[in-house]
């Protein structure tokens, strides 16, 4: 009987809480109107991501590299990822992490490296957000100015062929967007 008391006394705690935050959160004046629910993202289409995946990816290829490609949404989620038969296991995670650091920055990882390396204002602290790769081969996905997905590459012997993989495959999206 205790826990049953317990239970419904949280429950109705709850319930109170839930009816009264909206409120709380608008104020007592409730003459704003109604609150916008719900908001509009694009993003990158997986097929789209493949078609970018396989275009960076046949370039490593043709160089003779083994690389990781790794392709995510405008939230940093992976959409594909791809790799040579030979690619090791870090270049799958840094790709990963290049791409999310390109979409949640909104600029290519070589740019954010650039004003992290000026050390003006606070950037030089950017180095301790998690998640964040600050080496070359990260570049957003852009629909206009907005950010719909990023594309990572990793494994080549210099960051400077990661980063050019890259914007070649950025370059490829922002194609498919003209047709």
């Amino acid at each position: 009987m205790r826990r049953a008391a317990s239970s419904i006394a949280v429950t109705t705690g709850l319930t109170i809480v839930l009816a009264i935050a909206p409120a709380i959160s608008r104020g007592a004046d409730d003459s704003a109107g109604p609150v916008q629910a719900t908001i509009q993202k694009e993003s990158v289409t997986e097929e789209a991501a493949l078609l970018i995946a396989q275009i960076a990816l046949k370039a490593a290829k043709d160089k003779g590299s083994q690389v990781a490609v790794v392709v995510v949404d405008q939230a940093g989620i992976p959409l594909v990822v791809l790799r040579t038969d030979r690619s090791a296991e870090h270049s799958v995670g840094a790709a990963t992490d290049k791409a999310w650091t390109a979409v949640n920055y909104k600029h290519s990882t070589r740019e954010v490296f650039e004003k992290v390396k000026e050390g003006k204002g606070d950037d030089s602290q950017l180095i301790h957000t998690p998640r964040s790769l600050f080496l070359f081969g990260g570049v957003p996905l852009k629909d206009g100015d907005e950010v719909v997905g990023g594309v990572g590459v990793s494994g080549f012997p210099s960051g400077l062929d990661d980063d050019a993989t890259a914007r070649q495959s950025a370059q490829a999206f922002e194609a498919m967007l003209k047709k």
